[in-house]
């Protein structure tokens, strides 16, 4: 027997031991210990759901238990001194509730790293554009200790589609008045979606909005290149049964769209159907001089099967913000107002999308051929 082995007879002990050097915390485990110290000296009291975690980090640390000569399965199975009470559902849940005094959609959560993380990635993950806040749309009130937001469908979509992942989801009051009314409908589509209607043979946008509304008067709707290209840049979705796997359909309908060199002739066809003239390169593309002539770069050389396509087609290939030897010659910068955008890599970038910079298609070229080792 190890006669330095410290005999646990109370996890309130061990909660004392993980507070020395002899157990290295991690940040917010050691605020986590700490805290259980405070409630089991002083309160004398603590949660269940406070007892369960407590015993899901001495599994965490077996490695370091078991340098100190002790298993996680001998001190889970230790007794509390202290009194363990039911968590509350208020304390477990998510709650999501109206503040009417600051006329702000709250949310209540318990600590959980997996779900902050997600959260917030959700709120990043929206590409900003030139009218665009970039706040988060859900801020952190650190002296209510909650979530808090401006009334807005978006809002309530980011929390009614991220914590019930995580947590059993509460709504309260008027929050749960609204999510009881949308979920007795059944809707189909979350987005503005372009539909085709069989009962009156038309198609129509639904949910759309104000903005889009004006966009799209007097604009006529049908499957044609032209009006899904119009419905790509304006973000617009498409009913899968219009564009019936037609290949040229759905690459109008795909504002990014990855084309393979091997089918060049076809996305260059497409191109001039929609009435495009002129290319912007970007990403990944040549420098000047990369467009060479030399029959043996022609066979070899993505960039000039690119040069000779966009030759046989009339489509003009420049580039931003300075002029290249593009088609043998030096081409200035023309300033499109919503150019095709044609790269060799997949990075795309937010100001290419949205904004005054932004495109009307991306284009990502890209090689699936077989390499050959000689």
């Amino acid at each position: 027997m190890d006669i330095s082995k410290q005999e646990f007879k109370s996890k309130e002990q061990v909660i004392f031991f993980m507070m020395t050097t002899s157990i290295s915390l991690s940040h917010y485990d050691h605020k986590f210990i700490s805290n259980m110290q405070s409630l089991t000296h002083d309160k004398k009291q603590i949660t269940s759901g406070q007892a369960e975690l407590f015993d899901k980090l001495l599994v965490k640390y077996r490695k370091q238990w078991a340098t100190n000569g002790y298993t996680d399965k001998e001190l889970t199975k230790l007794p509390w001194k202290c009194v363990v009470v039911p968590s509350l559902p208020l304390y477990t849940n998510a709650n999501v509730d109206w503040d009417d005094s600051i006329k702000k959609l709250t949310i209540r959560v318990p600590f959980k790293k997996d779900f902050i993380a997600a959260f917030r990635k959700e709120m990043l993950d929206i590409i900003p554009d030139s009218s665009f806040d970039n706040n988060q749309t859900w801020i952190w009130n650190t002296e209510r200790k909650r979530y808090e937001a401006n009334p807005s469908t978006h809002a309530l979509k980011l929390a009614y589609e991220t914590l019930p992942k995580f947590f059993t989801t509460v709504y309260h009051n008027e929050v749960k008045d609204i999510i009881t009314s949308l979920e007795s409908k059944t809707v189909k589509y979350g987005d503005p979606t372009l539909i085709y209607e069989q009962d009156t043979a038309t198609y129509t946008v639904v949910n759309s909005n104000e903005i889009l509304d004006v966009l799209l008067k007097d604009k006529s709707l049908d499957n044609s290149p032209q009006c899904l290209h119009l419905m790509s840049q304006l973000g617009i979705k498409v009913d899968t049964p219009i564009t019936e796997n037609n290949p040229e359909l759905l690459f109008a309908s795909s504002y990014i769209v990855e084309c393979d060199i091997d089918e060049l002739d076809h996305w260059c066809g497409w191109l001039v159907n929609l009435g495009v003239e002129e290319l912007l390169i970007g990403r990944g593309g040549p420098t000047a001089g990369r467009f060479v002539s030399s029959k043996k770069n022609l066979e070899h050389n993505i960039y000039n099967e690119c040069k000779e396509a966009f030759i046989k087609y009339n489509l003009r290939m420049i580039r931003p913000g300075g002029t290249g030897e593009f088609f043998d010659k030096e081409v200035d910068t023309i300033p499109i107002s919503t150019p095709v955008l044609i790269q060799f890599n997949s990075i795309v970038e937010p100001d290419q999308c949205h904004g005054v910079n932004r495109n009307s298609k991306i284009i990502i070229i890209t090689n699936r051929r077989t390499v050959e080792i000689s």
